[in-house]
């Protein structure tokens, strides 16, 4: 990871119960095209941010896996799906399935990803910042700012702009 992603990672660790706590307060108030705001905030983080250049998601997330997600990679890389199953993941009540081990295997040494075009749909749609109906992922998104530099900020871009005044 470049020297400037881990200071994003470091600040954000440091104001991680503040980002909480602004982030909580905000699921309180119906904000007008809050989700249409986010989604501009989560491009312009990724105007800043290049994956490739950090990866971490891939080292310190195991990513939710679907049914359609397990056939389609299983036989884009000629594995038996129950073996995959098997070793691989673990089930998750809430939400099916998870990757068993970290770093994903699928992480090459460059932060690519080698299934990446037909990656698992959770690992398409991290960090959830541009997702319909935002705000009740804010949670998560505070907890995701630990993770990924883009999170944290859009988190920052999501506090100016509508946690003005709280205490830091």
């Amino acid at each position: 990871m470049i020297p400037a992603y881990e200071l994003l990672l470091e600040k954000s660790r440091e104001r991680a119960d503040f980002i909480v706590r602004q982030l909580k307060y905000l699921t309180k108030f119906d904000i007008k095209n809050f989700d249409h705001i986010v989604a501009d905030f989560h491009d312009e983080a990724f105007e800043e941010i290049n994956c490739l250049d950090c990866g971490n998601c891939c080292r310190m997330q195991a990513p939710q896996w679907n049914e359609s997600d397990i056939r389609r990679i299983t036989k884009l890389v000629g594995l038996d799906k129950d073996k995959f199953v098997r070793e691989s993941l673990v089930r998750d009540p809430e939400e099916g399935w998870r990757g068993a081990c970290l770093p994903c295997p699928f992480l090459q040494a460059d932060n690519a990803c080698s299934v990446y075009e037909d990656r698992p749909k959770d690992c398409a749609i991290y960090p959830y910042t541009a997702e319909r109906r935002i705000k009740k992922g804010l949670g998560r998104l505070a907890h995701n700012t630990q993770i990924c530099p883009a999170a944290y900020l859009v988190a920052e871009k999501i506090i100016e702009r509508f946690a003005k005044g709280l205490t830091k």
